[in-house]
């Protein structure tokens, strides 16, 4: 199973659009791992969690061909994870000979309400049936094609049933997206209990900052997740832990990867491939 990175910012972005604070300006300078853009992941080349505002520029900053995508999985509605404007482009004559002429999206009631008003907003003959939403709810499990994928319930956007991802795939690799969440619930890891994860991909908005959030989280609630999936068996010393869901003001990739690889965990940056 092969995961790329598409973004790994959070939703103001890396530097922030507006801000001069001494983190920004660095990247700004520094460039390369220094940026961030919102967080998206995808999945060998058929899958994607969450399409946001830059999915459109990454796509063709790494090669990556959106019409391969056959499934999309969302995780909320806010807009730094959901563009649903691109879906208007997805077929008739602003996409032609289209390599998969259907998409499958999953999501919450919210997310399933601003696609399908986009897609009936679209005038053009052949975009709506291109794209098939469907509801998602807390502990469903759906076949897409060569993966089973549970929504869990994120501790995120109230008002709405946020979903964290685990992934799994027909060669009995799993990886957890656990992403725009607080610390994972006790429901989760029951659910969690008995499987074996091979990746582990956490918020870690806060970096390493000594703070709590009730909807993301730092290095150190990551730690703790760590060590509560290794307790139980979940995982073990082969599984990877990679942190992605940067702020700003969090010290910068070069801090924050030195932090987490003193963990035993690693920090995702725009563009990594990691294979599992």
């Amino acid at each position: 199973m092969i995961l790329t990175f598409m973004g790994t910012g959070a939703s103001e972005g890396v530097p922030g659009a507006f801000c001069q604070c001494p983190d920004c300006m660095e990247a700004r300078k520094l460039g390369g791992r220094e940026l961030r853009s919102r967080s998206q992941l995808l999945v060998n080349r058929d899958l994607l969690i969450d399409m946001g505002p830059e999915t459109y520029w990454k796509s063709v900053l790494y090669g990556i061909e959106l019409s391969r995508v056959k499934y999309l999985f969302i995780t909320h509605s806010h807009c730094d994870h959901l563009e649903e404007k691109l879906l208007g482009f997805r077929g008739a004559w602003f996409g032609r000979e289209m390599i998969e002429p259907v998409l499958y999206a999953y999501g919450n009631e919210k997310v399933a309400q601003k696609i399908c008003t986009r897609l009936e907003g679209c005038q053009a003959a052949g975009i709506k049936e291109a794209c098939c939403m469907q509801t998602v709810h807390p502990f469903e499990t759906l076949q897409a094609g060569n993966y089973s994928v549970t929504a869990l319930p994120a501790i995120h956007a109230p008002g709405e049933e946020a979903f964290i991802y685990l992934i799994e795939d027909k060669e009995g690799k799993s990886v957890l997206y656990a992403t725009d969440t607080g610390k994972l619930t006790e429901d989760t890891y029951t659910f969690l209990n008995g499987k074996h994860l091979n990746c582990v991909i956490m918020d870690c908005t806060l970096g390493a900052k000594n703070v709590t959030d009730t909807y993301h989280m730092g290095l150190r609630d990551n730690r703790v997740i760590q060590e509560r999936l290794n307790s139980m068996g979940i995982a073990d010393a082969n599984t990877r832990f990679l942190c992605t869901h940067i702020s700003h003001g969090t010290g910068g990739y070069r801090y924050l990867a030195d932090c987490a690889e003193r963990l035993g965990m690693e920090l995702a940056w725009d563009g990594m491939e990691a294979e599992i």
